[in-house]
């Protein structure tokens, strides 16, 4: 009767545990944007939902008017604007400009060009159009290495156009982190909306 009851007692504490983790772990897969992120508005220009666990930061990039992170779950985002035409005529006088092209797809082209000259660059994606608040968008994804970091990066790129300004979202972890914040980076760049003035 006692190896009976000890065997019953384990095996409840085992179903205990199991049903614990189980529930942490669908808790964990499942993100909701309304608890799980929170919204920050920049310029009165837009507005991005950031997961809750990231801080804001001063020292990722000095061209953002967005910088969040996380040290500890090596997750970070930014947001870099500029304004529209300013960039078409900048890169038409370096020809760099396609005029066959859409406006963000020159813009995506000619910002994976010079992060090329940074990272060295071992898989991309291919690109993806899509509507983000019903403005034109490009993603595409990629991994790479940064001379004297050990570890490699993957990146996920989205660019916005917007009325007056471009936008480039930037959210990078380390490569074996990718799918377990992938979600969280699509979820908070899907939530980017132009604020109207």
């Amino acid at each position: 009767m006692k190896n009976t009851s000890k065997l019953l007692i384990l095996f409840v504490l085992g179903q205990l545990l199991t049903s614990c983790f189980t529930s942490n772990k669908n808790k964990n897969d499942t993100l909701f944007i309304e608890e799980d992120f929170v919204p920050v508005e920049i310029n009165n220009q837009y507005e991005l939902s950031v997961p809750k666990y990231m801080k804001e930061a001063h020292d990722l990039n000095d061209d953002a008017s967005l910088q969040y992170k996380n040290i500890y779950k090596e997750t970070y985002i930014v947001v870099i604007d500029e304004p529209k035409e300013e960039m078409i005529s900048t890169f038409k006088e370096l020809e760099e400009y396609n005029d066959s092209l859409s406006v963000i797809k020159n813009y995506k082209n000619i910002q994976l060009h010079i992060l090329n000259e940074v990272i060295d660059i071992n898989m991309t994606s291919d690109p993806k159009s899509l509507q983000i608040s019903g403005l034109d968008a490009e993603f595409v994804e990629f991994d790479g290495k940064i001379e004297g970091l050990a570890f490699d990066i993957s990146y996920f790129l989205t660019f916005i156009e917007g009325k007056e300004n471009v936008y480039m979202i930037m959210a990078w972890t380390l490569k074996n982190r990718k799918e377990k914040y992938r979600k969280a980076f699509e979820m908070a760049t899907k939530s980017f909306r132009l604020i109207d003035n």
